[in-house]
């Protein structure tokens, strides 16, 4: 099954890709330039991604996608598409909010960078570590959610920090 992790290497790096096309795109077009686009889409983002996660969890065990069919039923095709793309809108989302974190934060990349890169850390270790008290979808189900309620943290934090810049 390694051939499978470069499917999904590639799946992540679409979604990324796609949303900063989107982003640069959107920029472009947009004849209201009184506040960064990232102000307006890194909120709708954030749901979009919980939303979609979810979304991901309903399509992929409901498409009977089987890989070693794949040869000999043609509509297996089909199927991979419909999961490729189900899987690549998570990604599609949440490159929407690390590229709207630098339009917010030009002269900081590496303060977002460095959550970009703890966040993924601790998302890669958290299920590991949560596997053995939790089944795979109730996991899910929170790592989808946890987004939505940590952007209450981040804006305290962030107007403590411009309170005080103005002191």
């Amino acid at each position: 099954w390694n051939h499978l992790s470069f499917l999904v290497i590639s799946i992540a790096l679409f979604g990324f890709a796609a949303s900063g096309t989107f982003l640069a795109t959107l920029g472009s077009i947009r004849s209201d330039r009184s506040a960064p686009l990232s102000a307006h889409w890194m909120p709708f983002s954030i749901v979009l991604f919980s939303a979609s996660l979810l979304a991901v969890l309903a399509c992929v065990s409901s498409v009977p996608l089987d890989y070693h069919r794949l040869p000999y039923q043609p509509v297996q095709a089909a199927y991979l598409l419909i999961v490729y793309v189900a899987i690549a809108l998570p990604f599609f989302f949440s490159g929407g909010v690390v590229a709207g974190a630098y339009i917010l934060l030009p002269s900081r990349p590496g303060i977002v960078y460095f959550a970009s890169m703890s966040g993924s850390a601790l998302g890669a270790l958290a299920p590991a570590l949560l596997l053995p008290f939790w089944d795979e979808s109730p996991l899910l189900i929170a790592s989808a959610l946890l987004p939505l309620v940590l952007p209450a943290f981040g804006t305290g934090a962030s107007q403590r920090t411009d309170s005080s810049r103005r002191r």
